[in-house]
């Protein structure tokens, strides 16, 4: 899919990196990319995140690295525990760290994160570095960002998008339209998706569209859209007492087996086996 370019450099005219704490009602849908290195921790709030190809839920405490150019967002959705969603976001150039010799193995493990990789379970240390940052002077945050992304090298974590999606040639004429569809299918995911209604939104003919958003996004639609459905199905079964057969409805499934067969195909495991290895979200 087509993001659109993020412009913050200029404020490397007086810092060499950018911290942002991000407080607000829903954490807008908004792909997009920038050159720069970006780490982002969510406090508070719950939806989907997008990174790449990859579509997947995010809760309290996701923490996540990306490297240079790749597209993602962080999209509120879903029952939520605060008024206000809490982001921290740092966002820096690779240069920072090619002025010290003495990190380049950091400058490779920040190239290694071109696909982007998620800290499951982060230590006490790094969350104490993150949830500290604002309160340090400049020159004490930049000493603390360098101390974090070393532990962060150092750190268990996983890939996380299967391919890089980096075809920015059309972006500028694309952002519109991807966003439109995309938006669309984050809020209406539950509902019955035609295709021809989609396609002309665009405005396409739907076999063009379906081969245009799958060359975009990795996917063809009905799979994206799976996605998304799957996605919220885990929520309400790590934090509902609803049956396998209600939350397959919910989410926009007619058939209980379509909805086991798929959620099959996407975590490998039936609805039943998810719920029960892992613990329920209050």
């Amino acid at each position: 899919m087509k993001p659109s370019l993020e412009q913050i450099s200029k404020v490397y005219e007086f810092k060499s990196f950018h911290f942002l704490k991000l407080e607000i009602e829903a954490f807008p849908h908004l792909w997009h990319y920038h050159p720069e290195i970006e780490l982002t921790y969510i406090k508070k709030g719950r939806g989907i995140r997008y990174i790449g190809d990859q579509i997947e839920s995010f809760e309290e405490g996701d923490l996540v690295l990306l490297g240079e150019n790749l597209p993602h967002t962080w999209a509120t959705q879903g029952e939520q525990d605060t008024a206000l969603q809490c982001g921290l976001v740092f966002q820096f150039p690779l240069n920072l760290f090619h002025y010290f010799p003495e990190l380049s193995y950091l400058v490779n493990f920040l190239k290694e994160a071109e696909k982007g990789f998620h800290f499951p379970n982060p230590s006490q240390a790094i969350l104490q570095l993150i949830e500290g940052f604002e309160l340090l002077n400049p020159t004490q945050q930049l000493i603390t960002l360098i101390e974090l992304i070393d532990k962060l090298s150092k750190e268990g974590k996983t890939v996380i998008s299967t391919s890089l999606v980096h075809d920015y040639n059309q972006i500028h004429r694309e952002t519109s339209r991807i966003n439109r569809i995309k938006g669309y299918l984050h809020e209406n995911f539950d509902k019955k998706i035609e295709l021809a209604y989609i396609a002309q939104m665009v405005p396409m003919s739907p076999t063009y569209f379906s081969a245009w958003f799958k060359k975009s996004t990795g996917h063809s639609l009905i799979t994206y859209v799976n996605k998304l459905r799957v996605e919220q199905a885990c929520r309400w079964l790590l934090s509902t007492d609803w049956d396998i057969a209600e939350i397959a409805y919910k989410v926009g499934f007619h058939q209980v087996a379509h909805f086991n067969r798929v959620f099959k195909k996407e975590k490998n495991m039936a609805p039943t086996t998810f719920r029960e290895k892992h613990p329920k979200n209050p």
